[in-house]
């Protein structure tokens, strides 16, 4: 029984034999032809450069019954890739400082934050674990959609003129085909996160509508835990009730008095401004950080439920206080919707790192162990969305 289908391999060569030379976009664009012709069969273009500059080389990856098959083309004085593979004495230096090289195994141990912080190692193999996916179930851009993602990106970084934008790739030793690269990753992960939520962000936010209420909060985070909770005492003691939601009553917090008429205004001005000098006077004296937040509702936990303006939130495991200035109500708009497709985006990754196989190539068996088993539980998502993944098919 043969192995592939009759042709494929010739067309996996005149494919490869065309692509030479051109750019990634170009590529990728002539490989949706021969998956066409080849429907059935799993394949997945690698490439790599072997200087800034230089030409791309390709190799195609198909995957077999009981393996996967590599297959390449070396243009006439060009380095097979088995040789580019192999690697000089050079290639493990990451820097030299006045002569004296630091190789990766140094630098690695001097990057060790990446143990003791779990969602550092969950970019790492989110990321692989998007690559694969958009291998299996590619995204396709028209110049169009290309070209709008690529204005999408340039406002987002504040790059809205050339010689901003081609100041911004200089720095970071970039082309127009790798800028072109970096967006179409960026806007293939956007689509990928659209696909894996589906329709599912309306009956998330109809399951926890008030948890989708926007609360506009001052953080004050604090030295030490112990600091936290005694501010929190000191600024309930301090509060002013009777800003919130009127006839709602809270534990502790006494009812809500409705603030209607000519004053209203008047007083929930009068009520910030004192949350505002609380909170200078907790920075200044006891060495609070203070910032402004627009946060969901569900964000702040279960002591937030309920919760209004003018309300102090803390006490939990982090030093952290925080002071609620106003409450919108929940409502499903194109903000809303995202922030519930990431939400739903992280627990399909979640659910992907707990099925996958990691392999560390460097680190302790009690350090990879410990991440690995950090990667797997559920909440191991937690701030580790997605980065672009590295270049590939």
């Amino acid at each position: 029984m043969p192995l592939f289908p009759d042709h494929l391999l010739n067309d996996a060569l005149a494919f490869l034999r065309r692509v030479s030379g051109a750019e990634p976009a170009d590529a990728r664009r002539l490989l949706g032809d021969l998956r066409a012709g080849h429907p059935d069969v799993p394949m997945r273009l690698v490439w790599q450069r072997d200087h800034p500059g230089g030409s791309h080389h390709y190799d195609l990856l198909i995957t077999a019954p009981d393996g996967t098959v590599s297959v390449a083309f070396a243009p006439a004085r060009a380095v097979p890739w088995p040789l580019r593979g192999s690697q000089g004495a050079g290639e493990q230096v990451v820097v030299r400082v006045d002569g004296v090289d630091v190789r990766m195994e140094q630098a690695m141990a001097v990057l060790d934050g990446l143990w003791g912080d779990s969602s550092l190692a969950a970019r790492l193999v989110n990321a692989a674990l998007v690559e694969q996916e958009l291998e299996r179930e590619p995204v396709e851009l028209s110049a169009e959609e290309l070209q709008e993602a690529m204005d999408a990106f340039r406002r987002a970084r504040g790059l809205l003129t050339v010689r901003a934008t081609r100041d911004w790739m200089a720095e970071r030793g970039l082309d127009h085909a790798s800028l072109e690269t970096i967006v179409h990753q960026e806007a293939a992960i956007a689509r990928l996160r659209r696909r894996v939520a589906a329709d599912g962000a309306a009956g998330r936010f109809a399951a926890d509508r008030d948890g989708h209420d926007r609360l506009s909060v001052l953080r004050l985070r604090y030295p030490h835990l112990e600091a936290a909770r005694t501010a929190a005492r000191r600024l309930r003691n301090g509060a002013r009730p009777g800003i919130g939601r009127p006839g709602i009553e809270r534990p502790g917090s006494g009812p809500l008095v409705p603030i209607a008429g000519k004053d209203a205004g008047k007083d929930v001005g009068e009520a910030r401004a004192e949350i505002f000098a609380k909170a200078a006077e907790e920075a200044f004296e006891y060495g609070a950080d203070v910032r402004p937040a627009l946060v969901y509702r569900r964000e702040l936990g279960p002591e937030a439920a309920g919760a209004g303006a003018g309300d102090v939130l803390g006490g939990g495991p982090e030093p952290l206080v925080t002071c609620v200035l106003e409450v919108r109500p929940a409502v499903l708009d194109d903000e809303t919707r995202r922030a519930i497709e990431n939400r739903i985006f992280d627990d399909w990754l979640a659910r992907r790192r707990a099925e996958a196989s990691v392999e560390w190539m460097w680190g302790t068996a009690l350090q990879t162990g410990s991440v690995t088993r950090a990667l797997r539980a559920p909440d191991g998502s937690r701030g580790a969305s997605p980065t672009s993944p590295a270049a590939g098919g």
